[in-house]
């Protein structure tokens, strides 16, 4: 007779199609996960998964067998909310965040989900958000926090936070009092998230077309880079003023005025719905509240 676990892990093998993904899922080994696997086939004395290919798919009696697994994990998710603390989650929780969440109230969501799952390990890993996207819609990730929700079959989203681009620069850099115009900042060198990223297609939108100004455009994946370049007077930084908050109260930085327009960066939080999800739901409830006491909180000290 097969157990739980084996139905388990079944569901995750034939979903993600790889014993190495269902193993980092479920946080174990790829050996123990072809040993459930064997162990459910052997009693239900048939294949339930085709291993020709490099995808692992489930055979004709593994897809009815996915249609039931599938009830018996949404029962269990079922039984939990009604009579489970959710508080005692164990396993691990995959999370995929960008840098800018790093870089402002990261560390006070850590605290909270610690206080509400304290049995609960986070693996998190820091990407830019067209990484993280593919990752979740690849079922790598369990939960993301990125640019613009996730628009999959089976994907939700809860809003985070909105972040406002602006140029920073070195204060020892002068600039009119009036707006800059996008010539005087063209002058300088910019410095900007990576490459496939929104800001950096706002900004290369800005100085790379026919009639705009001419500038060299520095690109990096890490922030902390491109702060260190403005405060070096390497270049002008397009990035949310949020990051450089310490940097901006100890005058190394500065906010320049100017007439163009730069677009919102919209945060959120999305995770695949499945009948696993409940822990990412509840996380993602977590990340909201805490950005927007962030947010509050930035209102306030303006």
């Amino acid at each position: 007779m097969f157990d739980f676990k084996e139905i388990e892990t079944f569901y995750w093998v034939a979903t993600m199609g790889s014993f190495r993904a269902a193993a980092a899922k479920l946080n174990t080994t790829q050996p123990a996960i072809s040993q459930r696997i064997a162990g459910l086939e052997q009693a239900l004395g048939a294949r339930v998964l085709s291993r020709e290919a490099r995808i692992a798919a489930p055979t004709p009696r593994g897809r009815e067998l996915l249609v039931y697994a599938e009830k018996l994990l949404g029962l269990r998710a079922e039984m939990l909310a009604a009579v489970g603390d959710v508080s005692t989650a164990r396993g691990v929780l995959r999370l995929g965040v960008a840098e800018t969440v790093v870089h402002t109230w990261l560390t006070q969501f850590l605290k909270a989900v610690q206080a509400r799952f304290p049995l609960l390990a986070l693996e998190i890993e820091v990407d830019i958000s067209p990484n993280l996207r593919e990752r979740l819609r690849m079922q790598e990730l369990d939960l993301a926090f990125l640019i613009g929700p996730v628009v999959t079959p089976s994907a939700l989203s809860l809003p985070l936070m909105t972040y406002p681009l602006a140029f920073i620069s070195s204060p020892d850099i002068a600039w009119p009092r009036r707006p800059a115009h996008i010539e005087e900042i063209a002058r300088f060198p910019i410095v900007t998230f990576s490459r496939n990223t929104q800001p950096y297609a706002a900004v290369a939108a800005l100085f790379n077309g026919p009639r705009s100004p001419q500038t060299r455009l520095h690109a990096s994946a890490s922030l902390a880079t491109v702060v260190r370049m403005t405060v070096e007077k390497l270049g002008v930084a397009v990035i949310p003023p949020a990051i450089v908050t310490n940097e901006l109260k100890r005058g190394e930085l500065r906010i320049v005025r100017s007439e163009a327009k730069l677009p919102d960066l919209v945060f959120h939080a999305s995770w695949i719905d499945h009948p696993g999800s409940r822990a990412a739901k509840e996380i993602a409830a977590i990340a909201a509240r805490i950005a927007a006491e962030h947010d509050a909180g930035g209102k306030r000290k303006k």
